[in-house]
């Protein structure tokens, strides 16, 4: 009898060996590089990225180098090691170069990637203490408006990766995420300055119950645009129609919010 023939080792365009045209060693999967200090903002783009060329399986174990002493064909083991370089390639693109000495010499794109995650990923409690604080004391401050939005918005969105609530389809569910709209729409004016934005507050406090968050977010927008525009310029011209200032500069009715916030 002959020798068993090793299985022939096929790559199509559905499988994770595949590699675009387009795909190269210098290839950027994300413009944050990683720095030692920021491994939760880095890790999610760079995830993304991997698979969006579907090459994920390369480091969450998935995929393991073949072993040819249990049947792996020489064709596979050189497609794994062609696609191991490429993805640490990738890996070590987008990490500072200071960094490299303590990662680049893992024998696989799933060992360096489990390396940075053992060093410097945060474990989950300390981290969601970490955030809760953070929204707990995020303030205007310095930030532009928008900045202020996008940073607490961000804090939100990074405590909800760690947070898992239990999905419930019962009627209280609707009430809790209500209860946790409201609760943001109160962080974010609670956070606003004082001096410059107290009026819009006390606009949005006097509606009840308070508005969805995104129309918080939209009113304040458009007030704030509003109120831009009725500025005197240093020549004492307003830059405005007399009927837009004395619409924004009387005390509005609740009703007429209410009217408003069902606008945007």
């Amino acid at each position: 009898m002959g020798d068993k023939k090793t299985p022939d080792f096929v790559i199509d365009n559905k499988s994770s060996y595949y590699f675009h045209p387009s795909d190269a060693l210098g290839a950027i999967i994300t413009v944050i590089r990683f720095d030692g200090k920021n491994y939760e903002l880095w890790e999610k783009p760079v995830t993304t990225g991997l698979t969006e060329k579907n090459k994920m399986a390369f480091i969450n174990g998935t995929i393991t180098k073949p072993n040819m002493n249990k049947g792996a064909s020489p064709a596979e083991m050189n497609a794994w090691v062609i696609v191991n370089s490429m993805i640490t390639s990738w890996i070590l693109n987008v990490i500072d170069p200071n960094l490299h000495a303590s990662t680049a010499y893992a024998d696989s794109a799933q060992a360096i990637w489990e390396n940075i995650k053992k060093r410097y990923s945060v474990p989950n409690v300390p981290k969601i203490h970490q955030l809760k604080a953070e929204i707990a004391s995020c303030k205007q401050g310095n930030l532009e408006v928008v900045e202020f939005f996008t940073k607490l918005i961000g804090l939100w969105n990074e405590l909800g990766d760690y947070v898992k609530y239990l999905k419930c389809t019962c009627d209280a569910a609707e009430k809790y995420a209500k209860m946790d709209e409201e609760d943001k729409v109160h962080q974010i004016l609670m956070g606003l300055d004082n001096d410059a934005h107290s009026n819009v507050r006390s606009q949005i406090l006097a509606l009840d119950p308070l508005p969805p968050l995104d129309k918080s977010i939209a009113w304040f927008n458009k007030k704030r645009t509003i109120r831009r525009l009725c500025k005197v310029e240093s020549t004492g011209t307003r830059t405005h129609p007399p009927l837009l200032y004395r619409i924004t500069q009387r005390e509005p009715t609740v009703q007429w919010r209410e009217n408003e916030l069902q606008a945007l």
